[in-house]
């Protein structure tokens, strides 16, 4: 599929950086799929310095390991690895949500209302994936504490790189969409205590169904033999 570089007066190794990004997030790269600088940069047709640029700072995120001589890898999360992520995420997220609520707009309703509907419409993992990180962007966004938001959307990439193993059941989509439910009257509400209270509840239910992912073997990384697909980059040219 073909994914336009960015053309924006900004850095390439920022624009670079960006791309790799929303591929990760969108999916066309997945947890052990591997990503070869020389490659990239001649799938996107730029010099090799900003490809590796970017490739340190996703690999500073966390989002993929190197495997020298042969590049990058995108990592596969550990059940380990992602309690302690939950663990960072249910001390901090609970306090973000709440300030969030605290300064929430009447302007702000509409959309939150709007992006809770496509939670709850969702029939696929893939659709609910992306409904989930539309509402979870939605008040990321508006978190004005920097660098809590920063650190809660680098633990967030993370763990979402095998989000959609948690969904893949109607059981876990309706869940979903319980949590944000509760979210969204708190937001209503303006409600702090119930919105610290929401958010706790809807980490820990996320948690419960990564661990029943896990127990399941669907978090389990897929096997060498399925990651040597075409680059999803190939056909990216700039210009």
């Amino acid at each position: 599929m073909y994914i336009p570089l960015r053309k924006k007066t900004e850095p390439l190794g920022n624009m670079v950086y960006k791309d790799l990004l929303d591929d990760l997030v969108m999916h066309r790269r997945s947890a052990g799929d591997r990503l070869i600088e020389a490659e990239i940069a001649r799938a996107l047709d730029v010099s090799r310095t900003p490809v590796r640029e970017a490739l340190s700072r996703l690999e500073k995120d966390g989002l993929i390991e190197s495997v020298r001589p042969t590049g990058y890898v995108v990592v596969h999360p550990s059940m380990e690895d992602v309690r302690d992520i939950f663990e960072i995420r249910r001390a901090l997220e609970p306090v973000a949500f709440a300030t969030v609520v605290a300064q929430a707009r009447d302007e702000d309703m509409a959309r939150f209302r709007r992006l809770h509907g496509a939670v709850i419409a969702s029939t696929t993992p893939e659709e609910s994936a992306q409904a989930n990180r539309a509402f979870r962007a939605f008040w990321f966004d508006r978190i004005r504490n920097d660098r809590m938001r920063e650190t809660l959307v680098r633990f967030h990439l993370q763990v979402h790189l095998v989000r959609a193993a948690t969904l893949h059941s109607a059981e876990g989509r309706k869940a979903a969409g319980e949590g944000t439910a509760r979210l969204l009257a708190a937001f209503e509400n303006r409600d702090t205590d119930m919105a610290h209270a929401a958010m706790q509840d809807f980490v820990d239910a996320a948690l419960s169904f990564f661990e029943q992912a896990d127990a399941e073997r669907i978090l389990q990384a897929p096997p060498a033999s399925e990651r040597t697909g075409q680059d999803p980059m190939a056909s990216n040219k700039v210009g």
